[in-house]
Protein backbone atom coordinates (compact mmCIF):
# COMPACT_ATOMS: atom_id res chain seq x y z
CA UNK A 1 0.00 0.00 0.00
CA UNK A 2 2.75 1.97 0.53
CA UNK A 3 4.26 1.79 -2.68
CA UNK A 4 1.11 2.33 -4.00
CA UNK A 5 0.51 5.66 -2.11
CA UNK A 6 3.88 6.63 -3.36
CA UNK A 7 3.16 5.56 -6.77
CA UNK A 8 0.30 7.36 -7.14
CA UNK A 9 1.68 10.71 -5.65
CA UNK A 10 4.72 10.90 -8.39
CA UNK A 11 2.62 12.10 -11.14
CA UNK A 12 1.35 15.42 -10.29
CA UNK A 13 5.28 16.56 -8.55
CA UNK A 14 6.56 15.43 -12.03
CA UNK A 15 3.81 17.55 -13.11
CA UNK A 16 4.41 20.57 -11.22
CA UNK A 17 7.90 20.49 -10.82
CA UNK A 18 7.69 20.64 -15.29
CA UNK A 19 5.39 23.77 -14.61
CA UNK A 20 7.76 25.53 -12.21
CA UNK A 21 11.06 25.15 -14.44
CA UNK A 22 8.93 25.79 -17.89
CA UNK A 23 7.90 29.60 -15.65
CA UNK A 24 11.18 29.77 -14.48
CA UNK A 25 12.71 29.85 -18.46
CA UNK A 26 9.91 31.92 -19.75
CA UNK A 27 10.33 34.37 -17.01
CA UNK A 28 14.09 34.43 -18.13
CA UNK A 29 13.33 34.97 -21.78
CA UNK A 30 10.99 37.73 -21.31
CA UNK A 31 12.93 39.35 -18.87
CA UNK A 32 16.48 38.60 -20.30
CA UNK A 33 17.48 39.02 -16.90
CA UNK A 34 16.60 36.19 -14.76
CA UNK A 35 17.52 35.64 -10.51
CA UNK A 36 19.95 33.29 -9.41
CA UNK A 37 17.83 32.40 -7.01
CA UNK A 38 14.92 32.11 -8.89
CA UNK A 39 16.58 29.42 -11.18
CA UNK A 40 18.20 27.49 -8.17
CA UNK A 41 14.64 26.90 -6.20
CA UNK A 42 13.57 23.04 -5.15
CA UNK A 43 11.07 21.82 -6.69
CA UNK A 44 8.17 20.36 -5.09
CA UNK A 45 7.81 17.26 -4.11
CA UNK A 46 5.64 14.44 -2.01
CA UNK A 47 6.02 14.35 1.97
CA UNK A 48 7.45 10.54 1.18
CA UNK A 49 11.17 9.78 1.95
CA UNK A 50 12.34 9.28 -1.46
CA UNK A 51 13.01 11.62 -3.07
CA UNK A 52 12.67 11.15 -6.91
CA UNK A 53 15.76 11.23 -9.68
CA UNK A 54 14.52 14.25 -11.73
CA UNK A 55 16.86 16.33 -14.17
CA UNK A 56 17.13 19.87 -13.35
CA UNK A 57 18.33 22.93 -15.28
CA UNK A 58 21.90 23.62 -14.80
CA UNK A 59 23.75 26.77 -14.47
CA UNK A 60 26.12 26.78 -16.92
CA UNK A 61 23.23 25.62 -19.84
CA UNK A 62 21.50 28.93 -18.96
CA UNK A 63 25.21 31.04 -18.80
CA UNK A 64 25.54 29.89 -22.63
CA UNK A 65 22.66 30.35 -24.04
CA UNK A 66 22.26 33.81 -22.49
CA UNK A 67 26.13 34.66 -23.65
CA UNK A 68 24.08 33.22 -26.88
CA UNK A 69 21.94 35.96 -27.26
CA UNK A 70 24.23 38.49 -26.06
CA UNK A 71 26.35 37.83 -28.96
CA UNK A 72 23.05 37.82 -31.76
CA UNK A 73 22.15 41.40 -29.80
CA UNK A 74 25.57 42.85 -30.25
CA UNK A 75 25.37 42.00 -34.15
CA UNK A 76 21.95 43.03 -34.46
CA UNK A 77 23.19 46.63 -33.26
CA UNK A 78 26.24 46.29 -35.59
CA UNK A 79 23.76 45.92 -38.12
CA UNK A 80 21.21 48.05 -37.67
CA UNK A 81 24.35 50.52 -37.51
CA UNK A 82 23.87 50.09 -41.91
CA UNK A 83 20.47 50.48 -42.05
CA UNK A 84 20.03 46.67 -41.61
CA UNK A 85 17.04 44.86 -39.54
CA UNK A 86 17.75 41.66 -37.70
CA UNK A 87 14.39 39.70 -37.45
CA UNK A 88 14.24 38.95 -34.04
CA UNK A 89 13.90 34.98 -33.31
CA UNK A 90 12.73 33.17 -30.60
CA UNK A 91 15.24 31.86 -27.60
CA UNK A 92 14.65 27.84 -27.54
CA UNK A 93 15.66 26.00 -29.85
CA UNK A 94 13.92 27.00 -33.27
CA UNK A 95 15.60 25.44 -36.27
CA UNK A 96 14.17 25.35 -39.72
CA UNK A 97 13.55 22.43 -41.88
CA UNK A 98 16.26 22.04 -43.01
CA UNK A 99 18.06 22.28 -39.58
CA UNK A 100 19.69 25.06 -40.27
CA UNK A 101 19.28 27.92 -37.31
CA UNK A 102 18.14 31.09 -38.41
CA UNK A 103 20.96 32.86 -35.72
CA UNK A 104 23.52 30.74 -37.43
CA UNK A 105 26.97 32.82 -38.57
CA UNK A 106 25.54 31.95 -42.68
CA UNK A 107 22.58 33.69 -42.15
CA UNK A 108 23.97 36.95 -39.96
CA UNK A 109 26.35 37.27 -42.69
CA UNK A 110 24.20 36.86 -45.85
CA UNK A 111 21.63 39.48 -43.85
CA UNK A 112 24.73 41.94 -43.46
CA UNK A 113 25.60 41.58 -47.18
CA UNK A 114 22.26 41.84 -49.06
CA UNK A 115 21.91 44.92 -46.30
CA UNK A 116 25.78 46.42 -47.45
CA UNK A 117 24.18 45.93 -51.25
CA UNK A 118 20.62 47.55 -50.72
CA UNK A 119 23.18 50.52 -48.48
CA UNK A 120 25.61 51.08 -51.77
CA UNK A 121 23.01 50.68 -54.16
CA UNK A 122 21.03 53.33 -52.42
CA UNK A 123 24.15 55.79 -51.94
CA UNK A 124 25.07 55.33 -55.71
CA UNK A 125 21.53 56.08 -56.65
CA UNK A 126 21.39 59.27 -54.40
CA UNK A 127 24.89 60.93 -56.05
CA UNK A 128 23.29 59.80 -59.07
CA UNK A 129 20.45 62.51 -58.68
CA UNK A 130 22.74 64.75 -57.50
CA UNK A 131 25.08 64.93 -60.63
CA UNK A 132 22.09 64.76 -63.04
CA UNK A 133 20.38 67.91 -61.01
CA UNK A 134 24.19 69.55 -61.08
CA UNK A 135 24.98 68.60 -64.89
CA UNK A 136 21.09 70.25 -65.77
CA UNK A 137 22.30 73.91 -64.02
CA UNK A 138 19.44 76.51 -64.36
CA UNK A 139 17.30 74.37 -66.39
CA UNK A 140 13.74 72.97 -65.41
CA UNK A 141 13.64 69.60 -64.77
CA UNK A 142 9.86 67.46 -65.03
CA UNK A 143 9.45 65.71 -62.11
CA UNK A 144 6.00 64.20 -61.60
CA UNK A 145 4.56 60.63 -61.76
CA UNK A 146 8.27 59.34 -59.82
CA UNK A 147 10.09 60.60 -63.79
CA UNK A 148 12.92 62.79 -62.63
CA UNK A 149 13.90 64.54 -66.13
CA UNK A 150 15.83 66.93 -67.93
CA UNK A 151 12.86 67.67 -69.99
CA UNK A 152 10.93 70.89 -70.36
CA UNK A 153 7.51 71.46 -72.06
CA UNK A 154 8.19 74.94 -74.15
CA UNK A 155 4.27 74.74 -75.17
CA UNK A 156 1.83 71.85 -75.13
CA UNK A 157 3.31 70.12 -78.41
CA UNK A 158 6.99 71.31 -77.94
CA UNK A 159 9.18 69.69 -75.73
CA UNK A 160 12.98 70.61 -74.92
CA UNK A 161 15.22 67.58 -73.51
CA UNK A 162 18.99 66.84 -72.91
CA UNK A 163 20.55 63.91 -75.09
CA UNK A 164 19.36 60.68 -74.02
CA UNK A 165 21.84 58.79 -72.81
CA UNK A 166 23.10 55.26 -71.74
CA UNK A 167 22.67 53.75 -74.76
CA UNK A 168 25.82 51.90 -76.21
CA UNK A 169 24.78 53.00 -79.50
CA UNK A 170 25.86 56.04 -78.61
CA UNK A 171 29.33 55.31 -78.23
CA UNK A 172 31.49 54.68 -75.08
CA UNK A 173 30.79 58.35 -73.91
CA UNK A 174 27.56 58.24 -74.70
CA UNK A 175 26.99 55.60 -72.74
CA UNK A 176 28.76 56.57 -69.56
CA UNK A 177 26.76 60.13 -69.65
CA UNK A 178 23.73 57.83 -68.96
CA UNK A 179 25.09 58.25 -64.97
CA UNK A 180 24.61 62.33 -65.22
CA UNK A 181 22.13 62.70 -67.69
CA UNK A 182 18.40 61.84 -69.27
CA UNK A 183 18.77 57.95 -69.46
CA UNK A 184 17.36 56.52 -72.58
CA UNK A 185 15.14 53.91 -70.81
CA UNK A 186 13.59 56.68 -68.34
CA UNK A 187 13.45 58.95 -71.47
CA UNK A 188 11.67 55.96 -73.39
CA UNK A 189 9.38 55.23 -70.59
CA UNK A 190 8.30 58.87 -70.33
CA UNK A 191 7.03 59.03 -73.84
CA UNK A 192 5.75 55.48 -74.23
CA UNK A 193 3.25 56.81 -70.71
CA UNK A 194 2.67 60.16 -71.94
CA UNK A 195 2.72 60.40 -75.77
CA UNK A 196 2.68 56.69 -77.00
CA UNK A 197 2.64 56.76 -81.25
CA UNK A 198 2.21 60.48 -80.78
CA UNK A 199 6.44 61.71 -80.80
CA UNK A 200 9.01 62.10 -82.98
CA UNK A 201 12.60 63.36 -81.91
CA UNK A 202 14.94 66.00 -83.48
CA UNK A 203 18.67 65.40 -82.83
CA UNK A 204 20.39 68.51 -83.45
CA UNK A 205 23.71 67.06 -81.88
CA UNK A 206 26.99 66.69 -84.60
CA UNK A 207 28.98 64.68 -82.15
CA UNK A 208 26.24 62.15 -80.46
CA UNK A 209 23.91 60.02 -82.12
CA UNK A 210 21.78 56.78 -81.26
CA UNK A 211 20.17 53.80 -83.09
CA UNK A 212 16.76 55.55 -84.20
CA UNK A 213 14.58 51.90 -83.86
CA UNK A 214 14.80 52.79 -79.82
CA UNK A 215 12.19 55.55 -80.64
CA UNK A 216 10.44 53.51 -83.28
CA UNK A 217 12.16 54.88 -86.02
CA UNK A 218 10.64 58.49 -85.51
CA UNK A 219 13.86 60.10 -85.13
CA UNK A 220 14.86 62.91 -87.38
CA UNK A 221 18.43 64.69 -87.43
CA UNK A 222 19.69 68.35 -87.95
CA UNK A 223 23.40 68.48 -86.95
CA UNK A 224 25.63 71.23 -86.32
CA UNK A 225 28.79 71.67 -83.98
CA UNK A 226 28.18 72.73 -80.44
CA UNK A 227 28.31 76.60 -79.71
CA UNK A 228 28.13 77.36 -83.17
CA UNK A 229 25.08 78.23 -85.78
CA UNK A 230 23.83 75.89 -88.50
CA UNK A 231 24.02 76.29 -92.05
CA UNK A 232 21.53 79.00 -92.94
CA UNK A 233 19.09 76.47 -94.74
CA UNK A 234 18.86 73.93 -92.14
CA UNK A 235 16.73 76.33 -89.79
CA UNK A 236 14.01 76.27 -92.90
CA UNK A 237 14.05 72.54 -93.36
CA UNK A 238 13.95 71.54 -89.19
CA UNK A 239 10.91 74.15 -89.22
CA UNK A 240 9.11 72.46 -92.56
CA UNK A 241 9.24 68.90 -91.11
CA UNK A 242 8.48 69.71 -87.70
CA UNK A 243 5.37 71.44 -88.89
CA UNK A 244 4.41 68.74 -91.18
CA UNK A 245 4.72 66.20 -88.16
CA UNK A 246 2.34 68.56 -85.94
CA UNK A 247 -0.06 69.23 -88.26
CA UNK A 248 -1.09 65.45 -89.36
CA UNK A 249 -2.56 65.30 -85.66
CA UNK A 250 -3.04 67.36 -82.91
CA UNK A 251 -2.27 65.42 -80.16
CA UNK A 252 1.25 65.21 -81.77
CA UNK A 253 4.57 66.65 -79.89
CA UNK A 254 8.00 67.51 -81.48
CA UNK A 255 11.06 66.60 -78.89
CA UNK A 256 13.80 68.65 -79.71
CA UNK A 257 17.42 68.33 -77.86
CA UNK A 258 20.95 68.90 -78.15
CA UNK A 259 23.25 67.68 -75.79
CA UNK A 260 22.26 69.67 -72.92
CA UNK A 261 19.09 70.48 -74.73
CA UNK A 262 19.38 74.97 -74.07
CA UNK A 263 21.46 76.66 -76.67
CA UNK A 264 21.07 74.68 -80.01
CA UNK A 265 17.77 73.34 -78.60
CA UNK A 266 16.61 77.33 -78.02
CA UNK A 267 18.13 77.93 -81.59
CA UNK A 268 15.75 75.73 -83.24
CA UNK A 269 12.87 76.10 -81.17
CA UNK A 270 12.34 79.98 -80.81
CA UNK A 271 12.94 79.67 -84.87
CA UNK A 272 9.83 77.19 -85.08
CA UNK A 273 7.89 79.22 -82.76
CA UNK A 274 8.49 82.00 -85.27
CA UNK A 275 7.34 79.51 -87.74
CA UNK A 276 4.21 78.34 -86.62
CA UNK A 277 3.32 82.37 -85.26
CA UNK A 278 3.78 81.97 -81.27
CA UNK A 279 5.17 85.35 -81.68
CA UNK A 280 5.60 88.16 -84.34
CA UNK A 281 8.97 88.93 -83.36
CA UNK A 282 12.22 87.10 -83.00
CA UNK A 283 12.75 88.66 -79.88
CA UNK A 284 9.86 87.88 -77.92
CA UNK A 285 9.95 84.20 -78.89
CA UNK A 286 13.62 83.94 -77.46
CA UNK A 287 12.11 85.60 -74.45
CA UNK A 288 9.41 83.42 -74.27
CA UNK A 289 11.93 80.27 -74.52
CA UNK A 290 13.93 81.43 -72.41
CA UNK A 291 11.89 81.83 -69.32
CA UNK A 292 10.48 78.30 -69.99
CA UNK A 293 13.22 76.56 -70.32
CA UNK A 294 15.25 77.82 -67.33
CA UNK A 295 14.44 79.11 -64.23
CA UNK A 296 16.86 82.40 -64.58
CA UNK A 297 15.77 82.95 -67.90
CA UNK A 298 19.00 82.43 -69.21
CA UNK A 299 18.77 80.02 -71.86
CA UNK A 300 19.42 81.28 -75.62
CA UNK A 301 22.71 83.74 -74.81
CA UNK A 302 25.51 83.18 -77.57
CA UNK A 303 25.06 86.48 -79.79
CA UNK A 304 25.87 83.97 -82.82
CA UNK A 305 22.62 81.92 -82.53
CA UNK A 306 20.46 85.02 -81.18
CA UNK A 307 21.58 86.80 -84.76
CA UNK A 308 20.15 83.25 -86.45
CA UNK A 309 16.80 83.66 -85.19
CA UNK A 310 17.05 87.36 -86.15
CA UNK A 311 18.12 85.70 -89.38
CA UNK A 312 15.58 83.26 -90.25
CA UNK A 313 12.70 86.22 -89.02
CA UNK A 314 14.07 88.25 -92.07
CA UNK A 315 13.86 85.21 -94.65
CA UNK A 316 10.12 84.96 -93.14
CA UNK A 317 9.42 88.61 -94.02
CA UNK A 318 12.08 88.75 -97.30
CA UNK A 319 12.38 85.29 -98.40
CA UNK A 320 8.51 83.83 -97.53
CA UNK A 321 10.72 81.19 -95.53
CA UNK A 322 12.64 79.52 -98.24
CA UNK A 323 16.20 79.48 -97.87
CA UNK A 324 17.66 82.69 -99.45
CA UNK A 325 20.84 82.12 -102.04
CA UNK A 326 24.06 82.49 -100.89
CA UNK A 327 25.94 85.73 -102.23
CA UNK A 328 29.47 85.92 -103.55
CA UNK A 329 31.94 88.24 -101.90
CA UNK A 330 35.35 89.46 -101.40
CA UNK A 331 36.49 89.73 -97.33
CA UNK A 332 38.90 92.97 -97.78
CA UNK A 333 40.13 93.09 -94.33
CA UNK A 334 39.55 94.38 -90.27
CA UNK A 335 39.20 97.93 -88.30
CA UNK A 336 39.39 97.88 -85.07
CA UNK A 337 38.02 100.63 -83.20
CA UNK A 338 38.70 101.36 -79.49
CA UNK A 339 41.69 98.92 -80.02
CA UNK A 340 44.19 98.93 -76.52
CA UNK A 341 47.84 97.95 -77.33
CA UNK A 342 47.61 94.59 -75.72
CA UNK A 343 44.76 93.42 -78.31
CA UNK A 344 46.41 92.44 -81.44
CA UNK A 345 44.93 89.29 -82.22
CA UNK A 346 45.17 86.36 -84.93
CA UNK A 347 42.42 85.53 -87.24
CA UNK A 348 40.73 82.62 -88.51
CA UNK A 349 38.25 82.83 -91.18
CA UNK A 350 36.15 79.16 -92.03
CA UNK A 351 32.70 78.29 -93.04
CA UNK A 352 31.25 74.56 -92.36
CA UNK A 353 33.22 73.22 -95.17
CA UNK A 354 36.39 74.36 -93.07
CA UNK A 355 39.20 76.77 -92.84
CA UNK A 356 39.64 79.22 -95.44
CA UNK A 357 41.51 81.89 -94.38
CA UNK A 358 44.58 82.24 -91.25
CA UNK A 359 47.29 84.52 -89.98
CA UNK A 360 49.28 81.26 -88.82
CA UNK A 361 49.26 79.73 -92.30
CA UNK A 362 49.20 82.35 -94.79
CA UNK A 363 52.91 82.71 -96.17
CA UNK A 364 52.99 86.91 -95.50
CA UNK A 365 51.83 86.64 -92.08
CA UNK A 366 52.65 82.53 -90.55
CA UNK A 367 55.92 84.35 -89.85
CA UNK A 368 55.30 87.46 -88.65
CA UNK A 369 53.81 88.16 -84.70
CA UNK A 370 50.39 89.81 -84.46
CA UNK A 371 51.72 93.03 -83.21
CA UNK A 372 53.27 93.24 -87.12
CA UNK A 373 50.73 92.81 -88.90
CA UNK A 374 48.28 94.78 -87.22
CA UNK A 375 49.07 98.04 -88.66
CA UNK A 376 48.17 101.10 -86.08
CA UNK A 377 46.74 104.16 -87.54
CA UNK A 378 47.21 107.09 -84.71
CA UNK A 379 45.01 109.61 -86.29
CA UNK A 380 42.15 107.91 -87.21
CA UNK A 381 42.29 105.52 -83.36
CA UNK A 382 42.19 102.53 -85.35
CA UNK A 383 43.99 99.13 -86.03
CA UNK A 384 44.00 97.62 -89.83
CA UNK A 385 44.46 94.30 -91.15
CA UNK A 386 44.66 93.59 -94.79
CA UNK A 387 46.91 91.55 -97.16
CA UNK A 388 49.31 94.61 -99.50
CA UNK A 389 48.68 93.88 -103.19
CA UNK A 390 46.35 91.17 -103.29
CA UNK A 391 42.38 91.17 -103.99
CA UNK A 392 41.47 90.10 -100.12
CA UNK A 393 41.72 87.54 -97.65
CA UNK A 394 39.33 85.00 -98.96
CA UNK A 395 35.92 84.62 -100.89
CA UNK A 396 33.33 84.43 -98.90
CA UNK A 397 29.29 82.79 -100.32
CA UNK A 398 26.64 82.39 -97.74
CA UNK A 399 27.64 81.33 -93.77
CA UNK A 400 31.16 82.16 -92.17
CA UNK A 401 32.86 82.47 -88.85
CA UNK A 402 35.41 85.05 -87.92
CA UNK A 403 37.61 83.81 -85.30
CA UNK A 404 39.94 85.72 -83.03
CA UNK A 405 42.82 84.16 -81.16
CA UNK A 406 43.92 86.42 -78.64
CA UNK A 407 46.41 86.19 -75.63
CA UNK A 408 43.49 87.45 -73.34
CA UNK A 409 40.99 84.77 -74.32
CA UNK A 410 39.21 83.98 -77.73
CA UNK A 411 35.48 85.59 -79.65
CA UNK A 412 34.08 84.85 -82.65
CA UNK A 413 30.75 85.02 -84.48
CA UNK A 414 28.99 83.63 -87.18
CA UNK A 415 27.69 85.91 -90.09
CA UNK A 416 25.74 85.45 -93.74
CA UNK A 417 26.57 87.28 -96.82
CA UNK A 418 23.51 87.14 -97.77
CA UNK A 419 22.10 88.71 -94.24
CA UNK A 420 24.26 91.45 -93.85
CA UNK A 421 25.88 94.46 -95.72
CA UNK A 422 29.32 95.12 -96.82
CA UNK A 423 30.57 97.09 -94.06
CA UNK A 424 29.42 96.19 -90.71
CA UNK A 425 30.44 96.99 -87.52
CA UNK A 426 30.33 94.84 -84.27
CA UNK A 427 30.24 95.45 -80.58
CA UNK A 428 32.33 93.47 -78.26
CA UNK A 429 28.88 92.21 -76.73
CA UNK A 430 28.32 90.84 -80.64
CA UNK A 431 30.94 88.15 -80.01
CA UNK A 432 30.36 84.94 -79.12
CA UNK A 433 32.63 84.25 -75.28
CA UNK A 434 34.14 87.91 -75.78
CA UNK A 435 32.60 88.55 -72.12
CA UNK A 436 35.31 85.85 -70.87
CA UNK A 437 37.75 87.70 -72.03
CA UNK A 438 40.34 88.00 -68.62
CA UNK A 439 40.96 91.60 -69.14
CA UNK A 440 37.23 93.94 -70.36
CA UNK A 441 37.90 96.35 -73.23
CA UNK A 442 34.98 98.68 -73.39
CA UNK A 443 33.91 100.15 -76.03
CA UNK A 444 35.57 97.78 -78.65
CA UNK A 445 34.48 97.63 -82.16
CA UNK A 446 35.15 95.28 -84.96
CA UNK A 447 34.80 96.92 -88.40
CA UNK A 448 34.47 94.16 -91.34
CA UNK A 449 35.06 95.37 -94.81
CA UNK A 450 33.21 93.40 -98.46
CA UNK A 451 33.30 93.82 -101.52
CA UNK A 452 31.18 92.26 -104.35
CA UNK A 453 32.73 89.73 -105.80
CA UNK A 454 31.81 87.83 -108.96
CA UNK A 455 35.24 85.82 -109.72
CA UNK A 456 37.00 88.53 -112.22
CA UNK A 457 39.78 90.45 -111.55
CA UNK A 458 38.32 94.44 -110.97
CA UNK A 459 39.74 96.99 -113.87
CA UNK A 460 41.57 98.81 -110.74
CA UNK A 461 43.64 95.64 -110.28
CA UNK A 462 44.15 95.04 -113.94
CA UNK A 463 45.47 99.05 -114.27
CA UNK A 464 48.00 98.09 -111.50
CA UNK A 465 49.36 95.15 -112.82
CA UNK A 466 49.89 97.66 -115.97
CA UNK A 467 51.40 100.30 -114.19
CA UNK A 468 53.93 97.78 -112.73
CA UNK A 469 54.94 95.95 -115.67
CA UNK A 470 55.51 99.43 -117.81
CA UNK A 471 57.46 100.99 -114.72
CA UNK A 472 59.16 98.07 -113.60
CA UNK A 473 62.83 99.99 -114.35
CA UNK A 474 62.34 103.24 -112.56
CA UNK A 475 59.87 102.20 -109.49
CA UNK A 476 62.31 101.54 -106.27
CA UNK A 477 62.39 98.62 -104.03
CA UNK A 478 59.84 98.33 -100.51
CA UNK A 479 63.09 96.85 -99.02
CA UNK A 480 66.21 99.20 -100.09
CA UNK A 481 63.91 102.73 -100.19
CA UNK A 482 61.09 103.96 -97.73
CA UNK A 483 61.07 107.19 -99.90
CA UNK A 484 59.77 105.11 -102.99
CA UNK A 485 56.18 103.57 -101.05
CA UNK A 486 55.75 107.70 -100.01
CA UNK A 487 55.95 108.42 -103.92
CA UNK A 488 53.52 105.54 -105.27
CA UNK A 489 50.90 106.36 -102.32
CA UNK A 490 49.89 109.60 -104.87
CA UNK A 491 49.25 107.41 -107.41
CA UNK A 492 47.93 103.78 -105.68
CA UNK A 493 45.32 105.50 -103.20
CA UNK A 494 42.74 106.41 -105.31
CA UNK A 495 43.16 102.75 -106.87
CA UNK A 496 42.39 101.20 -103.30
CA UNK A 497 40.21 103.06 -101.43
CA UNK A 498 38.47 100.71 -99.50
CA UNK A 499 39.02 101.28 -95.81
CA UNK A 500 38.22 105.45 -96.57
CA UNK A 501 36.01 107.01 -94.76
CA UNK A 502 33.85 107.78 -97.48
CA UNK A 503 33.88 107.88 -101.45
CA UNK A 504 34.36 111.30 -101.79
CA UNK A 505 37.33 111.95 -99.05
CA UNK A 506 39.95 111.10 -101.08
CA UNK A 507 39.20 113.52 -104.24
CA UNK A 508 40.24 116.71 -102.92
CA UNK A 509 43.37 114.63 -101.21
CA UNK A 510 44.56 113.36 -105.09
CA UNK A 511 43.83 116.29 -106.35
CA UNK A 512 46.20 118.54 -103.92
CA UNK A 513 49.02 116.32 -105.26
CA UNK A 514 48.31 115.91 -108.28
CA UNK A 515 47.90 119.89 -108.57
CA UNK A 516 51.73 119.64 -106.27
CA UNK A 517 53.61 117.49 -108.73
CA UNK A 518 52.77 119.35 -112.05
CA UNK A 519 52.96 122.66 -110.73
CA UNK A 520 55.82 123.96 -109.60
CA UNK A 521 55.53 127.65 -110.04
CA UNK A 522 52.41 129.86 -109.18
CA UNK A 523 49.35 129.89 -111.14
CA UNK A 524 48.72 132.49 -113.19
CA UNK A 525 45.24 133.75 -114.13
CA UNK A 526 44.00 133.11 -118.09
CA UNK A 527 43.88 136.32 -119.41
CA UNK A 528 40.76 137.80 -120.31
CA UNK A 529 39.81 137.78 -123.93
CA UNK A 530 39.88 141.24 -124.82
CA UNK A 531 43.83 141.49 -123.75
CA UNK A 532 46.12 141.77 -126.84
CA UNK A 533 47.86 139.22 -128.59
CA UNK A 534 51.32 139.58 -126.81
CA UNK A 535 50.14 138.78 -123.85
CA UNK A 536 49.07 135.56 -125.22
CA UNK A 537 52.12 134.45 -126.67
CA UNK A 538 53.38 135.49 -123.18
CA UNK A 539 51.31 132.70 -121.65
CA UNK A 540 52.16 130.12 -124.42
CA UNK A 541 55.82 130.65 -124.18
CA UNK A 542 54.89 130.31 -120.60
CA UNK A 543 53.60 126.60 -121.02
CA UNK A 544 55.79 125.08 -122.98
CA UNK A 545 58.86 126.06 -120.28
CA UNK A 546 56.73 124.50 -117.80
CA UNK A 547 56.36 121.49 -119.55
CA UNK A 548 59.69 121.32 -121.04
CA UNK A 549 60.54 121.21 -117.10
CA UNK A 550 58.29 118.60 -116.24
CA UNK A 551 59.92 116.76 -119.03
CA UNK A 552 63.39 117.13 -117.74
CA UNK A 553 62.24 116.39 -114.00
CA UNK A 554 60.82 112.65 -115.39
CA UNK A 555 63.97 112.04 -116.81
CA UNK A 556 66.12 113.01 -114.03
CA UNK A 557 64.04 111.19 -111.77
CA UNK A 558 64.30 108.18 -114.13
CA UNK A 559 68.18 107.98 -114.53
CA UNK A 560 68.47 108.51 -110.55
CA UNK A 561 66.78 105.42 -109.53
CA UNK A 562 68.02 102.84 -112.40
CA UNK A 563 70.61 101.88 -110.03
CA UNK A 564 66.85 100.19 -108.08
CA UNK A 565 65.52 97.03 -108.74
CA UNK A 566 61.53 96.51 -108.75
CA UNK A 567 59.93 93.62 -107.36
CA UNK A 568 57.79 92.05 -110.47
CA UNK A 569 54.38 92.03 -108.21
CA UNK A 570 53.95 92.13 -104.03
CA UNK A 571 52.34 89.34 -103.57
CA UNK A 572 55.96 87.23 -104.22
CA UNK A 573 57.66 89.73 -101.11
CA UNK A 574 58.93 88.08 -98.60
CA UNK A 575 56.68 87.90 -95.49
CA UNK A 576 59.47 90.55 -93.29
CA UNK A 577 58.24 92.98 -96.16
CA UNK A 578 55.19 93.45 -94.53
CA UNK A 579 56.76 96.53 -92.10
CA UNK A 580 57.90 97.86 -95.13
CA UNK A 581 54.62 98.28 -97.27
CA UNK A 582 52.96 98.92 -93.97
CA UNK A 583 54.69 102.44 -94.78
CA UNK A 584 52.20 102.74 -97.78
CA UNK A 585 49.15 104.40 -98.03
CA UNK A 586 48.13 103.16 -100.73
CA UNK A 587 47.32 99.47 -98.84
CA UNK A 588 45.45 101.46 -96.10
CA UNK A 589 44.78 104.87 -97.19
CA UNK A 590 41.85 106.53 -94.78
CA UNK A 591 41.49 109.61 -97.07
CA UNK A 592 44.33 111.40 -94.57
CA UNK A 593 47.00 113.86 -95.79
CA UNK A 594 50.07 112.16 -96.77
CA UNK A 595 51.77 114.26 -94.24
CA UNK A 596 49.25 113.43 -91.55
CA UNK A 597 49.54 109.40 -91.88
CA UNK A 598 52.02 108.17 -89.28
CA UNK A 599 51.90 103.88 -89.32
Amino acid sequence: MASESDSSSQPPTEVGDVKTSTSTVSDQTNSHAVDSSSVESTPIVSSSDEVPNFPKPTMPEQNNSQAGYTGKWAIARIASGFGLHLAQKTPVGNENASGVSPSSPSTVLHSVGKGLVDTSMGAVKAVQVRARHMVSQNKRRYQEGGFDLDLTYITDNIIAMGFPAGDLSSGIFGYFEGFYRNHMEEVIKFFETHHKDRYKVYNLCSERLYDASLFAGKVACFPFNDHNCPPINLIPSFCQSAYSWLKSDILNVVVVHCKAGKARTGLMICSLLLFLKFFPTAHECIDYYNQRRCVDGKGLILPSQIRYVKYFERILADFNGESPPGRRCMLRGFRLHECPYWVRPSITISDHNGVLFTTKRHPKTKNLMPEDFWIHAPTKGIVVFALPGERGLTELTGDFKIQFHDRQGDFYCWLNTTMMENRVILNGSDFDDFDKRRLPVPGFKVEIVMIDYDGTVPEKYKANEKSNLSSADCSPSYKDSTNSSRNKASSDQENDDVFSDSDDEDKPVSAKRSSSNTISGPVTAPPPPQQSGKIDADVTTLRKNIQQLSLNSKQQSTSDNKQFEKPKSIPNLDSGDIKAIAADASVFSFGDDEEDEDF
